[in-house]
């Protein structure tokens, strides 16, 4: 009987030295796998990252193939000015391509795309393509650095000897504006300057951001940027640096001007309107009605931008300020890219006003030259005395069709 109840504790204790043993072996396992688990050697079984069901390279020939809705959605643009960019950018040497690259022009482009249509950060980025965020990283800056490259080549005046339809159909505008080759105006997009820079990036509305100035002509295209100025700038600030040094400023030729606000000189190439033209009399109320409505075409062009491209809304955090400045410029190359080869997109049908036509026009060859923002005496007074009869001619016209 003894010897029965000694047997059946050895047999006791066996099993719980078992039990314990398993306990032991798989908190031992649980330690190592665990991520601090690093420090003391690295996990015994390493789990891949990026182990989606699809390469970033199969998600883009996806979007090619499939639905022509899914790129417009997550790139913004259409399948076949996809691949006409991509090769702008290949064939230019804008994005330099050879065997050794593992991410092809294709799927470069599309993380770039995504990026700034939806604000994606990169491990959002990583997430969708597969890749590491370094891989995302370098290609978006890659992608970003060829755009700039191909600004030169899209952002540039057009034809400047034609009266815009807009104007040139319409009794409120024609003959009065018809010398009017664009607008002018600045914007600010949210930016995250360097430690020490915050308060030059502070504008007056109390955010930090970087002051884009624009020059886009009547079918809502860019002719001219000028980024990266600190968000305290004034407009007329950064205008006066653009024409203070040798640029490619696109001056307005001889007696043609550009509508700007009343922030800017009235000087000749710039017709702003009247302040306080309330006091002023009824013609100058009908000039200002006219030129803000004109002039709202440089607005539209920024709303269509910003609402494209999502991530010119927010803060980008992590980048550093020529990266934000080059993002900038990419999203306004993109912008003249869509309006040339997809003008009838909804973001800019949701901005027309009036059914005008584009065409495909022609540069509009050697740039004027440039000069500071400043003029005699005389010449302000002559221009001064040139808005005046505008605006009187403006109004006794008016008054005529009301008879």
């Amino acid at each position: 009987m003894n010897r029965g109840r000694n047997s059946s504790s050895s047999n006791d204790e066996a099993s719980d030295d078992h039990q314990d043993a398993l306990l032991l072996g798989l908190a031992a396992e649980l330690i190592l796998l665990h991520p601090e688990a690093e420090r003391y050697g690295g996990p015994k079984l390493k789990i891949p990252y990026h182990d989606g069901s699809l390469t970033g390279r199969q998600w883009v020939e996806e979007l090619i193939n499939g639905h022509y809705k899914r790129i417009i959605e997550n790139c913004r643009i259409s399948v076949d000015n996809f691949l006409l960019l991509c090769d702008i950018l290949k064939y230019n040497n804008y994005v330099p391509q050879n065997y050794q690259k593992r991410v092809e022009i294709e799927e470069a482009l599309a993380m770039a795309l995504v990026m700034v249509s939806h604000s994606a950060r990169q491990r959002v980025l990583a997430e969708r393509f597969n890749r590491s965020t370094e891989t995302i990283n370098r290609n978006v800056r890659e992608v970003l650095r060829g755009l700039c490259m191909f600004a030169s080549q899209i952002i540039r005046p057009f034809d400047y000897d034609q009266v815009h339809p807009r104007i040139a159909n319409s009794t409120k505008y024609f003959p009065w504006f018809k010398d009017a080759v664009g607008a002018i105006d600045g914007t600010h997009i949210p930016a995250c300057p360097p430690s020490g820079h915050q308060t030059a990036y502070t504008n007056r509305h109390g955010f930090q951001s970087q002051n884009l100035l624009a020059v886009c002509d009547f079918d809502m295209r860019f002719t001219y940027i000028y980024a990266g100025w600190e968000g305290s700038a004034h407009d007329a600030r950064v205008l006066d640096d653009a024409l203070s040094h040798p640029s490619d400023f696109p001056m307005a030729p001889e007696g043609k001007y550009y509508l700007v606000d009343a922030a800017y000189k009235n000087i000749p190439g710039f017709l702003p309107p009247y302040k306080n033209a309330a006091r002023a009399g009824p013609e100058k109320i009908l000039f200002n009605t006219r030129h803000s409505e004109l002039r709202n075409v440089i607005e539209r062009t920024f709303g269509v931008l910003k609402n494209r491209f999502k991530f010119l809304k927010g803060p980008v955090p992590n980048f550093y300020m020529s990266t934000q400045v080059n993002v900038v410029i990419a999203c306004c190359v993109l912008h003249n890219f869509l309006r040339l080869h997809q003008p009838g997109d909804a973001h800019f049908q949701l901005a027309e006003d009036g059914n005008v036509g584009l065409e495909h026009q022609q540069g509009a060859g050697e740039l004027p030259h440039v000069h500071p923002l400043n003029a005699s005496r005389a010449e302000v007074m002559a221009w001064k005395a040139r808005r005046d009869a505008i605006a009187t001619e403006m109004y006794g016209a008016s008054r005529r069709r009301r008879r």
